[in-house]
């Protein structure tokens, strides 16, 4: 009698569990994709490094040629946000790379895509949530299965 008590206390322990990481797993999801992009703008913002080379490039463009907008500087990291208006970006930038003149230094284009920074406290975050979900998920499914064995 006691073991059935037991097992039905287990299954709704696991339910519960199940119930909460979904949810949680959810808010991180979009806390995750809000932080990667930018709605308060529709343009394009594209990553740009500063350019490896002992000699300049032999073609560069302007920043207006390029059809950018804004320069965002990323002092911490040491590579640029570019804003790109769409309509006077003329060939796709991460495709073809193209390098560029900014405050005197040279910058490539990069074909990844780099966000705009979070606060220094969030990103420490979302590793360490990330890995707890990683966890919770874990130990909920041995919990499940073993509850299954049963």
């Amino acid at each position: 009698m006691y073991i059935l008590e037991e097992e039905e206390r287990m299954k709704k322990v696991v339910k519960v569990a199940l119930l909460l990481m979904t949810i949680l797993t959810a808010i991180y999801a979009i806390v995750v994709v809000y932080a990667n992009t930018n709605p308060r703008s529709l343009k394009p913002l594209y990553a740009a490094f500063e350019y490896e080379s002992e000699t300049p490039p032999a073609s560069w463009y302007t920043l207006e040629q390029l059809g950018i907008v804004n320069v965002i500087e990323n002092e911490e990291n040491g590579w640029l946000h570019i804003e790109v208006d769409r309509e006077k970006e003329p060939f796709p930038l991460q495709s073809e790379l193209p390098i560029f003149l900014y405050q005197d230094k040279f910058y490539q284009v990069s074909p990844l895509w780099v966000t705009p920074g979070l606060p220094k406290s969030v990103r420490q975050l979302q590793i360490p949530n990330g890995g707890a979900l990683r966890a919770g998920w874990i130990f909920t499914g041995i919990r499940f299965v073993n509850g299954r064995k049963k």
